[in-house]
Formats: structure tokens, C-alpha cells, sequence
């Protein structure tokens, strides 16, 4: 199995679009967001031009919502003639797409009055041919490949494989969750439906920990907090990287509330949002996909993980994620654990348990 390392969005789309003009047989990419940008166009020309045989994408309704990491339907966004015109742009490419052979299709509709909206499809997945495959936690907009973000490409035929089917269960309505092992990856797939049990191999992980987690993610929640909280009592060093500046607002409050809550090593990337997703234990097990570990993820989102234990690769990891990320941030100042940070986590569980009612 080789595994390669792809962080941020030029050296991704430089191998991605190398893969899909040599593909040959299939082209499966699916994703939360597909915009119709400079990005997006560039995906649907690569994704038509390639001489593969069967080409899909599979989009989460999201992109018919949320443009530009912009609610259309917004009082302040409905007259935004820039997202009007990319919305058109979108409804425009994608019908040229499928003219061109290509087919889209959009899964998880979000319900009457947006009632199950907050039941997303998050996957990020590429299958190309019989071997080769992607999964992280970039999506298919301008403003995603701005963010610092990472995929891993995997060179193996199980693993494309298993990549293939859940992509194919999504474009036919289901939902698909499943867990496998190939050597030193476990690939972990959640339906949506049934996270909790999915996620129990990650929080025994944690619950095992001796010396040390670090984590990065931009919206970082419980029930992984609690986890983490638990974990540094236990006297583990817990090192979290958030962005310095959030897109939302009440989770970067949140995390900094629980930083100071259960004494986190807290550092704020600066300068662009990091959108990055990955859980380092004890140097020995890495945690890597769509997963955002915070409480939508767990409760009511679809995603892909890897668990990977090859120690070369996970210095690769260290080498090109860890340690520069961490040269580039500040550490957070300490502060009190306000009495406003257990109201930003009653807002999140009450929306929780408001979109629980609308569950399939």
C-alpha cells in the first residue's frame, strides 16, 4: 500500500487531475461542496475531458444552500448579485456536465423548511480506476482550496475497493457505513445513522493514551472534548490547533472556553482558516478524513476516516503538518472558563436534539 501525503490544494489538484486524464476505466468523486468557480470549472473540464467510461460526482444538497461559505437564502444574501451569479454559474455547469457525459447527481435533500439540514453527506471521496483513491477534507470551491486543508491518496486495490462501493450506495439513495483493514490503515465509514458505534475505536484511542494528542481542526466540539478533557487528567499533554479567525463564530468560542476548561495546549493558526482534520495518539496512531471530531460529525454527518499506524508515514505527517503548522501559530493566552462557554454547549446540543426529531 503506499499512501501520500497531499497538503493544501495545489499539490492535491496537480495529482488529482493527473489521475483523472489517465483514467481509464472510472472516475467516482464525491464531495460537500461544488461550486461554479474558477475551482469547480476546473474540475468539471478535467472530469469531461478524461477518455474514463463511467464518470460521476456526487454532491451533498449543501452546494444548493450554501455558495461561497454564504447562505443564499440569508436576508443579507438575497440580493448579493455576486452569489446570484455564481449559483447561476453552478446550475450552469453542472447541466453542462451531464450534456457532456458526466453524471451528478444530489444526495441528502435538507426536508421542509431546511428540517434536516443538519443531516450532510461530509464524505470527501475519489476513486480513480480499480486502484487508486483519495479521502480528507477538501471540497471543490474557490474558497476551500484557499484554506489549509489535506488529502491522502492511496495506491491499493481493497482500499479503492471499499472507497468504490461506499460511493455507489450513496448514488443509489442509501447510506453506508462499514469499517475494514488493510495492513496499517483501518478505514472507518459512518452512515449517519449509526456514529457513535463507529466512532468507539477513535475514543478508545484516546482513552488509552498515555503522553500525548494533538489535534487540529477548525470546529473541534464534544463529545471528543470530554474524551480529550478525560485524557488530561490522566497527566497526557493535549495539544489542539484551531484557526486564529473562525468562519463560525459560537464553535470558536466554544473551543476556547474548553482550551481553558480542561487546560488544552491551545495555538491559533493564523492568517487563513485551517480546515484540517487529523488526530495524532502518542506518536503512534494517526486519525484522518472528513471527520471534524465536533458533535455534528458524531451525531447526525456521513464520513470517512483512516486510522493510520505506519510509523514512516506518520513522520511524514510530523515533518509537514505538525511542526510547521505549530512554528506559525501563537499559543493562545490562558483565560478563564467563562460561564459563557456551557451556553455556547447548551446551543449546539439544543440544535442537536431540535434536528434529532427529523432523523429518517
Amino acid at each position: 500500500m503506499q499512501i501520500e501525503l497531499l497538503v493544501d490544494a495545489e499539490p492535491f489538484w496537480v495529482r488529482l487531475k493527473a489521475d483523472i486524464a489517465a483514467a481509464q476505466n472510472r472516475v467516482y468523486i464525491q464531495t460537500l461542496s461544488f461550486e461554479g468557480d474558477s475551482v469547480g470549472l476546473a474540475l468539471a473540464e478535467a472530469m469531461a475531458a478524461s477518455p474514463a467510461v463511467d464518470k460521476r460526482i456526487v454532491v451533498d444538497h449543501y452546494t444548493r444552500f450554501v455558495l461561497s461559505d454564504k447562505f443564499l437564502y440569508s436576508p443579507r444574501n438575497l440580493f448579493d448579485s455576486e452569489l446570484r451569479r455564481e449559483d447561476k454559474a453552478t446550475a450552469a455547469m453542472i447541466a453542462g456536465l451531464i450534456s457532456r457525459r458526466v453524471a451528478v447527481k444530489f444526495v441528502n435533500p435538507v426536508g421542509p423548511a431546511l428540517c434536516r439540514f443538519a443531516y450532510r453527506n461530509h464524505k470527501k471521496i475519489i476513486v480513480i480506476d480499480d486502484r487508486v483513491c483519495y479521502l480528507g477534507g477538501i471540497n471543490f470551491s474557490d474558497h476551500n482550496f484557499h484554506w489549509h486543508d489535506m488529502m491522502l491518496r492511496i495506491d491499493h486495490k481493497e482500499a479503492a475497493g471499499f472507497l468504490a462501493n461506499d460511493f455507489l450506495v450513496t448514488w443509489e439513495g442509501r447510506h453506508f457505513g462499514g469499517t475494514t483493514d488493510f495492513g496499517d490503515m483501518r478505514l472507518i465509514s459512518l452512515d449517519g445513522r449509526r456514529n457513535a458505534a463507529g466512532f468507539q475505536p477513535i475514543f478508545d484511542l484516546i482513552d488509552s493514551a498515555t503522553e500525548s494528542i494533538y489535534v487540529q481542526s477548525p470546529y473541534l466540539s464534544f463529545p471528543f472534548c470530554d474524551h480529550l478533557h478525560q485524557a488530561r487528567k490522566r497527566g497526557v499533554t493535549v495539544t489542539v490547533v484551531t484557526p486564529e479567525a473562525n468562519n463560525k463564530k459560537a464553535v470558536e468560542g466554544y473551543i476556547r472556553w474548553e482550551a481553558a476548561r480542561s487546560d488544552f495546549d491551545l495555538w491559533l493558526y493564523p492568517e487563513r482558516l485551517t480546515h484540517l482534520k487529523a488526530m495524532l495518539i502518542d506518536g503512534k496512531y494517526l486519525i484522518a478524513g472528513s471527520s471534524n471530531f465536533d458533535y455534528f460529525s458524531y451525531r447526525f454527518e456521513q464520513e470517512t476516516m483512516a486510522i493510520i499506524t505506519d510509523p514512516d508515514f506518520i513522520d511524514i505527517f510530523v515533518s509537514r503538518v505538525v511542526e510547521p503548522d505549530r512554528a506559525i501559530s501563537r499559543r493562545a493566552a490562558p483565560e478563564a472558563a467563562s460561564p459563557a462557554g456551557y451556553f455556547r454547549r447548551l446551543q449546539l446540543l439544543s440544535v442537536g436534539r431540535v434536528s434529532a426529531w427529523f432523523m429518517e
